[in-house]
């Protein structure tokens, strides 16, 4: 019965409204309809890496009308400086409640190398100022469809691999069953913007020989732009390596390659960015 009755009124406002001369009259009801309204609750970085990032806008949408409000479609795009570096669309399924509100998650994929692509001057490290331009399109009671939208205006890292380089090792006695030592490895933060390193795991190359794969559990903050020299324990058995190694322990350096992974944390959130490092290193005792 309620049904019946509101598809009755609808008709009859519509009706009217055709009998009305001109158009303007139908654009004046339609100015004096109360709209669904639209806000950012949220935003955030769902993933980040060195090749691009997710990220994830939280918008409430609220609907007015005493019946429930579908969802067809959204839209978004995002900017920096008046400059589009992303922009997409997708289709909506479900409602937003009657007299009530919804809260829907949008999620937008931002590719760095078509982001520094589009914004000039832009590196890698850089921390980019953003507005986000969403619209959700919506079939609304006797005004038809309706485009709801939304902005937030935000800030983005681009971020760049730390700079990691040996620069010297320590050995301790030399026996034939192995040899412990100290790793001295400079780590420079090449973003603009602090990190805390929390987590340290990678592999150790000497001339050649695989010597080594090690991990750090260690907090240590780097400011922007930032390098500190931190000394990490080796050990290296013969029993595994084999004597050769002993050779390379013995002499005053060796080329080395090292790579792995750093876990930080960020302003933004966590980030795991990977490196790698291959050059020539002294030994000391």
């Amino acid at each position: 019965m309620f049904h019946f009755l509101r598809h009755f009124v609808v008709g009859v406002a519509v009706a009217l409204l055709a009998a009305m001369p001109g158009c303007a009259a139908l654009e004046q009801y339609a100015a004096g309809v109360e709209k669904p309204s639209a806000r950012v609750t949220g935003a955030s970085l769902g993933g980040i890496s060195l090749t691009g990032a997710t990220m994830i806008f939280d918008v409430e949408v609220q609907n007015p009308y005493s019946v429930a409000l579908p969802l067809v479609n959204l839209d978004y795009a995002l900017a920096s400086g008046g400059q589009s570096f992303l922009n997409g669309k997708a289709t909506l399924q479900g409602s937003i409640p009657a007299k009530g509100s919804k809260t829907l998650q949008v999620p937008a994929e931002v590719d760095f190398a078509r982001l520094l692509e589009a914004l000039k001057g832009v590196r890698a490290g850089s921390v980019v100022p953003y507005r986000a331009d969403i619209g959700f399109a919506v079939d609304a009671p006797v005004v038809g469809r309706l485009r709801v939208p939304v902005s937030r205006e935000g800030q983005l890292p681009v971020p760049a691999a730390p700079e990691v380089s040996v620069s010297s090792i320590k050995w301790g006695a030399v026996s034939l069953s192995g040899v412990s030592g100290e790793l001295k490895l400079k780590v420079k933060n090449t973003n603009q913007f602090a990190v805390d390193l929390s987590k340290l795991a990678f592999a150790l190359n000497l001339a050649g020989h695989d010597v080594a794969t090690a991990g750090v559990d260690r907090a240590a903050g780097f400011t922007p732009g930032g390098e500190q020299e931190l000394t990490i324990p080796l050990s290296l058995s013969t029993v595994s390596l084999g004597t050769s190694i002993l050779d390379v322990v013995r002499g005053k350096g060796s080329g080395y390659t090292i790579g792995g992974d750093m876990n930080f944390g960020t302003p933004f959130g966590p980030m795991n960015l990977p490196f790698k490092k291959s050059g020539q290193t002294t030994f000391s005792r």
